[in-house]
């Protein structure tokens, strides 16, 4: 390598020394040179021509001036083609010959002035003398009135003739004095008129005449011909001179070339013995190019292996023992080297987590390569803890390549050898990089795949389960209908049996399973999000706590609760009886798993998020939370029963021992408390199951205590009745007349209304059903309010969602009841809106 180092600037040096030569050698441009000559000789003729066509112009030979634009035409080009003159010289032979150059140019552009001015001064002096020789001639022949005018023409003409043979002589005196006294003459009419102008234009061509002689001798004397022949006399020296030395310069560049032969014999020899070592860098090129075409399209779960398969390929290409990617897990808590490749008779790494911890935190600057760590030899390395780790895991040499995802480090390439030493060419440590990134490509594809398949996966279980509460909260609110009728004759029946007896031990059990079914509705609800209920500020460690001791006593005896609560003054928002109701579906749940007898343990912590987190079913954005873990030593699930736990009816328990809706009910809960479940099982490891809660900050204060009251009872006040099911109406009517007050029925809003419209001030408050066909509960109100704004309205449903929307419209409805309705409730509510209207007037 240190050879190559010295023939490259060898090498360079040479093939200066050629192009030098090469440059030096050439004879001047033959083009070049027949382009000057021809420029010179174009000079030459067109300032020959120039001259010739002045004295042509002065004798008045010429009937326009095109020879003269033509010839100072010639004259500008052949000036500007003797530039190329510069080709033959360097230096200050260069400067001279320019020099030359720009001085013919300048008197070319002089003769361009000298021309100009001449063709305007003797167009004057032409036109001046036609006319002057034309009225002379006319005057001339003139009667015996104009003798004397043409005497003194004549003088005139003789004056002027003279004058023009010798425009500097004698005879320039003369003109002043003969054309004063031509002007002096009395003379009249159109002969004055001719006898001025006659004047004038004799004037004119004494004052013209000298300057155009002086301009013509000027042009004749013009030295761009005599430049010219200087310029082309110094440029054949010139070029001589540069023939002779190309000549000599070709001779120089032979010897060269001949040289450069035997050099570039060398270079072959060196090159084929270095072709060997190419070809290997080619087929390591071509393998990484390889791996890296074979990942595309690679189903995920072949990922892996394609992974593996690319390491021993490199590991084999290279000559080292073991290659091993240490990656971070998904949750970033440890590190995960499953992808890993090692020659058979080679043991493992002992500790590649440490490996690779010590890789990310490398400071032996000396040792560091590309941004990678390499260690030709470990025992060169100083003693430290660096020296102690390789030689614990029996390497010899070691490459650590860095692997990124997404800009940030997340795991190790490392390539080592047991048993002899290797070291690492740049180029083989580039190419390493970029199987890196490649393997990083795919690890990151088999993520996010697995990713969005479980995010699918989820998706598909949400839309299922909101399905499934929507269907059951339609259930729900038909059932109502029906279980309110049920437990309201019952209460009814119950009020009117005095004594105690067969009936009524009937009638009580009738009521408790209609409790029953109410409680299952509620679940139903609560699956579906549908329940609604008054959230404040709840202490969890004490809602818990209050649960387990009711579970010690409803739980068999053989399963052991082992509570661990440490989140002391943590409060979050919600209801206390649905949080209560978690704990105790979830431990239910647990010790059913198994089969009653085993433990469960109840954790309660707070965690702190400080990025998003997926849990196995649903999303928690960062924050703090409150972690409720139940974990029972069960049999655990597999994939199949936990992608369906949440499911309601779905139950693994033999029929008659479950309803299948004590998970779905804890799921609806924690969603609707902003929270979200996360499930870890495994078959014959048990099951846990996490509940997050998000924390507020405002400290709870319990529950009020209620005050319990009598039933109230009416005194006769008129109540209008609206539901769309006339079973439900009756039992209105039967219930609020059997507490004194005068109930008015009907199944239809439309009826009612028209009822109403007939005689609104009868009727002292309108209890109306929310869903009913062709006019919504509220949508009567409103109707109700327009012709008696304050009547006292209120509402029935068995809908939770309606319940809520009407909740807000405080203005016509004052109460919502939630049916089945019992009379209780429907007392209490009654009496308080009718009674309203007196306390007010008091």
């Amino acid at each position: 390598m240190k050879a190559w180092r010295l023939l490259l600037p060898a090498l360079v040096a040479l093939m200066l020394v050629l192009t030098y030569l090469l440059v030096q050698a050439t004879t001047p441009d033959a083009a070049l040179h027949e382009r000057t000559l021809a420029a010179h000789r174009s000079l030459t003729l067109a300032d020959a021509a120039l001259k010739r066509d002045v004295l042509r112009a002065r004798a008045g030979l010429l009937r326009n001036y095109d020879p003269l634009v033509q010839a100072t035409r010639a004259l500008r080009a052949a000036a500007a083609n003797l530039k190329s003159a510069g080709h033959v010289a360097t230096g200050p032979a260069l400067a001279d010959i320019e020099r030359q150059v720009d001085g013919i140019a300048t008197a070319v552009r002089e003769q361009e002035g000298l021309v100009e001015d001449l063709k305007s001064r003797n167009a004057l002096l032409r036109n001046s003398l036609s006319y002057f020789s034309h009225t002379v001639q006319r005057l001339g022949a003139g009667g015996a009135g104009r003798a004397q005018a043409a005497a003194e023409i004549g003088e005139l003409s003789n004056a002027m003739l003279a004058f023009m043979q010798d425009p500097r002589g004698e005879a320039a005196d003369g003109i002043g004095p003969a054309l004063d006294r031509l002007q002096g003459l009395t003379v009249t009419g159109e002969l004055a008129s001719t006898v001025r102008s006659l004047a004038s234009h004799g004037r004119v061509i004494a004052a013209t005449l000298p300057e155009v002689d002086g301009l013509t001798a000027r042009l004749q004397a013009a030295p761009t011909a005599q430049r010219g022949r200087e310029l082309m006399e110094a440029y054949l020296r010139l070029y001589g001179h540069a023939a002779a030395r190309a000549e000599v310069f070709r001779y120089l560049l032979y010897a060269a070339s001949v040289g450069l032969a035997a050099y570039v014999a060398y270079l072959f020899l060196r090159l084929r013995a270095h072709a060997r070592s190419l070809q290997v860098r080619l087929d390591f090129e071509k393998m990484i190019a390889d791996i890296s075409s074979g990942f595309i399209g690679l189903a995920r779960d072949r990922i892996g292996d394609g992974i593996r398969d690319g390491l021993g390929r490199i590991a084999r290409h290279t000559g080292v023992e073991r290659a091993w990617i240490a990656l971070q897990t998904a949750d970033e808590a440890g590190i995960d080297t499953g992808h890993r490749w090692s020659r058979p008779e080679v043991p493992e790494p002992r500790r590649p987590e440490d490996l690779h911890a010590m890789a990310v935190r490398w400071d032996l600057p000396d040792y560091e390569r590309q941004g990678c760590v390499h260690v030709g030899s470990v025992h060169s390395l100083p003693d430290g803890p660096e020296k102690a780790c390789l030689v614990a895991n029996s390497i010899r040499s070691w490459l650590c390549v860095p692997v990124w995802i997404a800009g940030r480090r997340v795991g190790s390439l490392s390539l080592d050898t047991v048993s002899a030493e290797k070291h690492w060419e740049d180029h083989d440590i580039a190419l390493l990089r970029t199987a890196a990134e490649i393997f990083a490509s795919a690890i990151a594809r088999e993520r996010h795949e697995s990713e969005r398949e479980a995010l699918e996966a989820r998706l598909a279980q949400a839309q299922r389960l909101e399905a499934l509460g929507t269907l059951a909260g339609g259930i729900a609110h038909e059932f109502n209908n029906i279980l309110g009728a049920i437990l309201g004759y019952g209460e009814m029946a119950l009020a009117a049996l005095a004594g105690r007896g067969p009936a009524r031990r009937y009638l009580e059990q009738v009521m408790t399973a209609g409790g029953r079914a109410q409680a299952i509705i509620d679940q139903a609800l609560a699956f579906g999000r549908r329940s609604e209920r008054q959230h404040g500020p709840v202490c969890v460690e004490a809602i818990v706590a209050e649960a387990v001791e009711l579970l010690r006593g409803s739980l068999p005896a053989t399963v052991t609760l082992r509570p661990r609560l440490a989140a002391p003054g943590a409060t979050v928002r919600g209801d206390p009886t649905q949080l209560q109701q978690v704990i105790i579906n979830l431990t239910t749940n647990a010790a059913q798993a198994m089969d009653g007898r085993g433990t469960v343990e109840i954790a309660l912590d707070t965690v702190d998020l400080a990025r998003q987190r997926a849990t196995s079913h649903g999303n928690l954005p960062a924050g703090r939370y409150v972690c409720l873990a139940v974990t029972d030593t069960g049999e655990g699930m597999d994939a199949d029963v936990m992608g369906r736990i949440f499911e309601p009816f779905f139950t693994t328990k033999a029929a008659g021992q479950g309803t299948g809706l004590g998970l779905p009910t804890v799921h609806g809960i924690v969603a609707q408390h902003g929270g979200a479940l996360n499930v870890q099982s495994r078959p014959g490891q048990g099951s846990t199951f996490e509940a997050y809660f998000p924390i507020s900050e405002t400290i709870g204060t319990g529950e009020d205590a209620a005050a319990t009251a009598a039933v109230p009872r009416g005194r006769g006040e008129t109540i209008l009745i609206v539901d769309d099911e006339k079973p439900q109406v009756l039992l209105a009517e039967e219930m609020l007349a059997a507490l004194g007050y005068e109930p008015v029925g009907f199944d239809s809003a439309t009826t009612a209304l028209a009822a109403f419209r007939a005689d609104p001030q009868r009727f002292d408050l309108v209890l109306t059903d929310e869903i009913m066909p062709g006019m919504m509960g509220s949508e009567l109100a409103q109707a109700v309010h327009e012709l008696r704004p304050e009547l006292p309205i209120v509402l029935m449903t068995g809908h939770r969602a309606a319940a809520h929307a009407a909740r807000g419209d405080t203005l016509r409805v004052r109460e919502v009841l939630s049916k089945p309705l019992l009379s209780a409730n429907l007392a209490s509510a009654v009496a308080k809106h009718v009674r309203a209207p007196e306390r007010a007037q008091r």
